[in-house]
Formats: C-alpha cells, sequence, structure tokens
C-alpha cells in the first residue's frame, strides 16, 4: 500500500508540475483526434500491479476509453508479465461540490486484457479436445464499479486531477463461483485504486 500511495504522489507531482510550465498559447490550441484527454494511472484490478496509459472522454465526459500498459513484478508472479488492457467507463451522473470538486458517486464498466508472455497461449495446444476449454489463457474479460472524486484546475493546462477507486473481478473466477460452492463473492473480488490527469 506505502508502494501504491508512493506511485501516485509521483504521478499527481509530475502532471502538476508540467500544467504549470505549459505557455499560455499552449491552452487555446485544439488537440488532435488521437491526442488523448487524459493520463491514468493505477494499481491492482487485474490489470497488471501497475497499470498506465492514455485516456479519452466522450460524451461530455459520461464515458472514457482508457488503454493500459500493466506489469507484474518477478517478486508476485513466475516471472515479470506484461500486459495490454482496453477499459470503458460509464459515469451515469457526477455531484457538483464546493471548491470545484466533483464526486463521481458510481461508475462502472468492462476492460479487455492481452497478455504477451510466451506462457500464456492464445489457443491451447492439440493434447486438449476441441471446446474443451472456452477461454483464451492470453485474453482476460473484466467487469468493475466504482466511485471517483476530481478537482477542477485553473488556468492550467491540465483540466482537473482525479482519484478513484473500483471492485472488480474478471470472467475465469466470476464463472468459478457460479460453478463452485466452496467461493465466497469476497474470494473473486479485487480492490484498485487509480489517479486520472485531465489535460
Amino acid at each position: 500500500m506505502k508502494q501504491c500511495v508512493l506511485w501516485l504522489a509521483v504521478f499527481m507531482l509530475a502532471t502538476n508540475a508540467f500544467a504549470q510550465e505549459q505557455p499560455a498559447d499552449s491552452l487555446t490550441k485544439e488537440k488532435p483526434w488521437y491526442a488523448p484527454d487524459a493520463a491514468v494511472l493505477q494499481f491492482a484490478g487485474n490489470m497488471g500491479m501497475f497499470a498506465i496509459g492514455p485516456g479519452y472522454e466522450f460524451a461530455n465526459d459520461r464515458l472514457a476509453a482508457d488503454l493500459l500498459y500493466g506489469f507484474v513484478p518477478k517478486f508476485d508472479s513466475d516471472e515479470t508479465e506484461h500486459l495490454l488492457t482496453l477499459k470503458a467507463i460509464y459515469k451515469p451522473w457526477k455531484i457538483e461540490r464546493r471548491r470545484a470538486f466533483e464526486v463521481i458517486p458510481f461508475q462502472i464498466g468492462l476492460g479487455l486484457s492481452y497478455y504477451f508472455n510466451d506462457k500464456y497461449p492464445l489457443t491451447w495446444d492439440d493434447k486438449y479436445p476441441k471446446n474443451y476449454y472456452w477461454w483464451s489463457p492470453k485474453i482476460r474479460l473484466l467487469g468493475f464499479a466504482g466511485a471517483a472524486v476530481t478537482k477542477d484546475l485553473q488556468n492550467s493546462s491540465v483540466k482537473k486531477i482525479g482519484l478513484y477507486s473500483e471492485l472488480g473481478t474478471y470472467d475465469l473466477v466470476a464463472t468459478s463461483w457460479f460453478k463452485d460452492e466452496s467461493l465466497s463473492v469476497g474470494d473473486i473480488l479485487n480492490i484498485s485504486i487509480g489517479a486520472r490527469v485531465t489535460f
């Protein structure tokens, strides 16, 4: 947990410094269509111990899509693992508070992760009967729900900074929960926390 807090602190300080160094005329320039709207840093959540990447926002910030590179260090796995996750988020409503704070009491989404490691094949080899396993070792489907709080910034290329937390699961453990009565809901859920900086 201490490592997570440290990473989040460094991330927030770096983006704040970046914002202060931007010239005033850069704030009015229109961004190209491919430029991200945000930068995201996440700890845990079945997307790697740490995951980082660009974020895009749509529909008046009701929808968001993040593309995150994640890694799991060797001390937490048999070998260092690398994965890429496409994450879609829906935020149905927001609550504006004083001092430019905004609360998102509920957000929900889905993710699709791809593991780069060779130990995860895309399909099962011939020693298994066809359709013996319905899932691919290389791809995971994720589901999550959570909440967030953001703060608007003025006179800066960074529009707002925010923190979020999510409760999630993924396809394999979710389907196992239906089949295995010894598994509790707590066994298939995980908690993640993250930071989002919107430009």
